[in-house]
């Protein structure tokens, strides 16, 4: 018994990534009734363009999945909707989105691709790192050693960081002598004692009242003693001239654990460290609504970001603005489904999932 033709319906069989339509050919493919199976699983993406003659679309995985690692696993632009049944899986497996930009001087904003416009923002900063203290003293005999300096009272530079312990630090075993100096984020650093009267509260640097001990250049030196300060590249050491007095006694090259500076009248001491930034931030912005993970250490490595948060690494003592960031999804919803940076159907089509039993991959932001 022969077996009827049934002249309406286009049957095609389908083994690899493509457009469904030309897979069909030029006769078939203007049936009003398609019907395309899977015969093997397809790496890639399938595409349904839009065409009047058809009336109705079945798509049957047949068990076999659709994966597609660089996007959306289908895209079905006919006004038709495409009917999927079978128990195959169709999923996007795009997990990571890259940005690299190799120039150095590269600032500004760049867009994670399928991502819902995540960013990664790279600026320069000019950072002022001074730090200015001061303390009182009257007539006579003061000693004092980094600790002494570190006690008193902070005037600039209140939020620079290692402020706090900007003249500690240790030298040739005497640690209360030295004054440990972060030289590594900065252009360059200058640091000086000088003097006022204690009813006078600018700072010995406003009047130009300087007494400069070192010019250091960024990555030279970590710790500087103060009487001996004139080892250093123009630097002027420590002399009896402060302004509005005479300091004597001072103990150079001593060895000692405390600095004396004798005076005729109450002073106000100043030790004032300045020192100029220039760096470059890297703010990166996740609007995925999960987390994400960022590595390729330039600059991050293994930072995890939340849903709408940012992460920031600063290149300090830098210009540099060259990077390369992965962000790397993982992870499936509540109701299983697998997380992915594209939809499953990418194109203006829908699709009726009443009769399919496989699992799809959802999109990790809306």
């Amino acid at each position: 018994m022969a077996i009827p033709f049934i002249s309406n319906i286009g049957f095609t069989e389908v083994d690899s990534a493509g457009t469904l339509n030309d897979k069909a050919g030029t006769a078939k493919s203007k049936l009003p009734i398609q019907f395309f199976k899977l015969t093997d699983n397809i790496s890639g993406n399938l595409t349904l363009n839009n065409d009047s003659a058809h009336k109705k679309i079945i798509l049957d995985t047949n068990g076999n999945t659709i994966l597609n690692s660089s996007g959306s696993p289908l895209t079905t632009n006919s006004s038709t909707t495409l009917e999927l049944i079978g128990s195959g899986n169709i999923q996007s497996t795009l997990k990571t989105s890259t940005v690299t930009n190799t120039s150095t001087g590269h600032t500004g904003t760049t867009n994670f691709s399928s991502s819902n416009s995540s960013t990664i923002v790279v600026s320069n900063v000019d950072t002022d790192l001074t730090v200015e203290k001061y303390i009182d003293s009257s007539a006579g005999t003061f000693r004092y050693n980094g600790s002494t300096i570190d006690g008193g009272v902070t005037t600039l530079g209140g939020s620079t960081p290692n402020a706090a312990n900007i003249f500690s630090g240790s030298y040739s075993g005497a640690t209360s002598t030295a004054f440990g100096i972060n030289t590594t984020d900065g252009t360059s650093a200058a640091v000086f004692v000088g003097d006022t009267s204690q009813s006078t509260t600018t700072s010995p640097a406003s009047g130009g009242y300087k007494l400069f001990i070192a010019q250091i250049q960024p990555n030279t030196v970590s710790a500087l003693r103060m009487d001996e300060g004139s080892n250093f590249q123009n630097s002027i050491g420590i002399y009896n001239s402060l302004v509005g007095g005479t300091v004597g006694g001072h103990n150079r090259y001593s060895g000692e654990t405390n600095h004396t500076l004798i005076f005729s009248d109450s002073r106000r001491l100043w030790w004032r460290y300045e020192r100029s930034g220039n760096d470059r931030t890297f703010v990166f912005t996740n609007n995925l609504d999960i987390s994400c993970v960022l590595s390729g250490a330039d600059p991050f490595d293994g930072v995890t970001v939340s849903a709408g948060a940012t992460a920031t690494s600063t290149l300090t003592n830098s210009t540099d603005g060259s990077h390369d960031i992965t962000m790397t999804i993982s992870g499936n919803n509540g109701s299983g489904l697998p997380f992915a940076l594209a939809d499953v159907n990418s194109g203006t089509g829908s699709l009726d999932t009443s009769a399919y039993s496989g699992t799809f991959s959802t999109k990790a932001f809306s």
